[in-house]
């Protein structure tokens, strides 16, 4: 029962910035005020739209995966009505701090990684910020405001050949496992041999390597056969 009451236990969704597009050089980490209501996660594919002449639409060649982007809205109350009172101006300075404002030295603004519990994580950067304040106090301080945030996906090139070239065993996958995904059925999939699977569990320093936890990610180094 204690293992339950862990797990249920409410999670706060995470903003943790960075200075490069690998996420390795930590800024900052901040916990939301109040979780999201909703979050929408949106996805494009980029198609060839050029029409040959006497055709009545065109072919729609594939072109591009496009970014993905996720969106919501974020709420700061400094009313006390949710157990504890936070300035709300320090609250939206904290959340422009990790997502907003240019850093000289690097030339850039931060690179973004969301994280909520174990099912939800997006690397990107801010696109679009709107604060909306809602509540005031008699002096004019706000004591409720709420932010609509948009985020696109970024990746550096090293990431992005992982990801997209996932035919070759002779490059480097990052793999995240689905439901009923097991080591070897995995190594099977991407090298064509299953007798991999020991490798591929000490690269991942995995123990239990016939029960993957869904949405994990996985490095499937080259192979030399």
């Amino acid at each position: 029962m204690a293992g339950l009451d862990s797990d249920s236990k409410l999670k706060k969704l995470k903003i943790i910035s960075y200075d490069d597009q690998k996420y390795t050089k930590k800024r900052q980490e901040l916990s939301v005020m109040i979780n999201p209501s909703s979050i929408a996660h949106s996805h494009s594919i980029n198609y060839n739209a050029d029409q040959a002449p006497d055709t009545i639409g065109p072919e729609n060649k594939f072109k591009n995966v496009g970014p993905e982007s996720v969106s919501f809205e974020l709420v700061f109350d400094g009313t006390g009505a949710t157990g504890e009172v936070r300035d709300v101006h320090e609250e939206i300075e904290k959340l422009k701090e990790a997502t907003y404002y240019y850093i000289g030295e690097e030339h850039q603004t931060p690179f973004v990684q969301l994280s909520w519990g174990t099912s939800f994580t997006f690397y990107g950067r801010l696109t679009s910020l709107e604060v909306t304040h809602t509540m005031f106090s008699p002096d004019g301080t706000s004591i409720r405001a709420k932010a609509k945030v948009a985020f696109e996906n970024s990746m550096d090139p090293e990431t992005q050949a992982k990801k997209t070239n996932k035919s070759s065993p002779d490059l480097s996958h990052v793999v995240t496992v689905k439901m009923g995904d097991n080591l070897p059925m995995l190594c099977e999939k991407i090298y064509g041999d299953s007798s991999y699977y020991l490798q591929v569990a000490r690269v991942n320093n995995l123990v239990n390597f016939r029960n993957l936890e869904p949405g994990a990610e996985l490095m499937f180094p080259p192979v030399k056969k």
